[in-house]
């Protein structure tokens, strides 16, 4: 969503807020506004947190197209709560949230619980979160369609200062998700590989597997190259009961030109393989337990880079209040090679961010 914002300091409030717009040539549209504001006690011995998230979606895809549907507008909002507390001097915080997220056909509710620790010297910091969720989804015009789908999981983290200018983070996290997992929308043509239509012998409502469990393993170095420059570096391997695997690779190059001002350039490669059920095209021959259009579980790769700039300020005499403004500028390529129907989109994202401490 764009730069995050001054972060708070002992006895101080901070608020920022970003709007995040993406259009890509699938006839896809994104508008998300984003707000936040973060109060820290005198001391910084507790914090909250809420922030607002919507997000406008309107498209007319080849997801829409399959399901003979026409361009179709959607907005889902999300309200998050937090409140975190430092323990043992310090060295320790523990926090609590809460998420709500609604749309017209989907519900959603979800706590977490997250902790961190850091030890006496500060080069190593531990850190934990769990979480638990859980959805109700239904179909536009459908009183009587209505599924259960609940989500659980943990993350678990270590960051190490290496030296005085090299820190190196690995984690890993384990996600599990029961119930209802299909696209309400989404049907799947059999024996044809056209659209859902008088072309096709017979058309099928997706089915997917109700239980999928996923696994993630991610480690990050960073450098300093001087006090005004810094690299990163990162991968993430990816694996799931699905039987898709996926590599993540990330750089990045961050500069200062001035106390008040930093550029980052970053680059985000992506591959993945196939579920296991995933067809281009299914056959009346084949095992139709479970069946899918979705195109984010067929094998597929994208490229993103972006620029992202960061300006901050203090204001008032003392420089006890301080203000923070950002830009971001993207685009991406995806690539599907075993999608009947679509072989490349091609994305241009655009972010803007206001922050505010007082």
């Amino acid at each position: 969503m764009g730069p995050a914002g001054v972060r708070g300091q002992p006895g101080e409030t901070t608020a920022d807020g970003a709007l995040y717009v993406r259009t890509d040539t699938d006839s896809t549209t994104v508008i998300a506004p984003r707000a936040h504001v973060r109060h820290q006690t005198a001391g910084a011995k507790t914090g909250i947190d809420v922030v607002y998230t919507a997000d406008v979606w309107t498209s007319a895809s080849v997801d829409i197209r399959t399901a003979a549907t026409g361009r179709v507008t959607e907005q889902r909002d999300e309200l998050d709560l937090g409140l975190d507390r430092a323990l043992a001097d310090d060295h320790a915080r523990l926090g609590v949230g809460y998420r709500f997220s609604h749309e017209p056909d989907f519900v959603s509710h979800a706590v977490s619980l997250n902790g961190s620790y850091e030890t006496r010297s500060r080069e190593t910091t531990l850190g934990a979160r769990a979480f638990f969720s859980f959805d109700t989804i239904g179909r536009a015009e459908d009183t009587l369609f209505k599924e259960r789908g609940r989500g659980v999981g943990g993350w678990l983290g270590l960051s190490r200062l290496l030296d005085r200018f090299t820190i190196f983070q690995i984690a890993y996290e384990l996600r599990a998700k029961l119930g209802y997992q299909a696209s309400p929308y989404r049907f799947v043509a059999i024996d044809s590989p056209q659209l859902c239509g008088h072309e096709a012998a017979l058309c099928l409502p997706e089915v997917l597997p109700r239980s999928r469990y996923r696994n993630a393993w991610v480690a990050r170095l960073r450098r300093a190259l001087h006090r005004r420059v810094s690299v990163g570096a990162g991968y993430r391997f990816y694996l799931d009961t699905w039987k898709i695997r996926s590599h993540t690779p990330l750089v990045d190059l961050a500069v200062s030109p001035s106390r008040d001002l930093w550029l980052w350039l970053r680059y985000r490669g992506y591959v993945q393989s196939g579920a296991s059920f995933y067809r281009a095209q299914y056959l009346s021959g084949d095992d139709l337990r479970f069946v899918t259009r979705d195109r984010e579980l067929s094998s597929m790769f994208s490229h993103r880079a972006e620029l992202m700039l960061r300006y901050e300020r203090a204001l008032g005499e003392r420089g006890q209040q301080s203000l923070s403004v950002g830009a971001l500028i993207g685009g991406a390529m995806f690539g599907y090679d075993d999608f009947i129907g679509l072989d490349r989109v091609y994305a241009l994202e655009l972010s803007t961010q206001l922050g505010l401490s007082f």
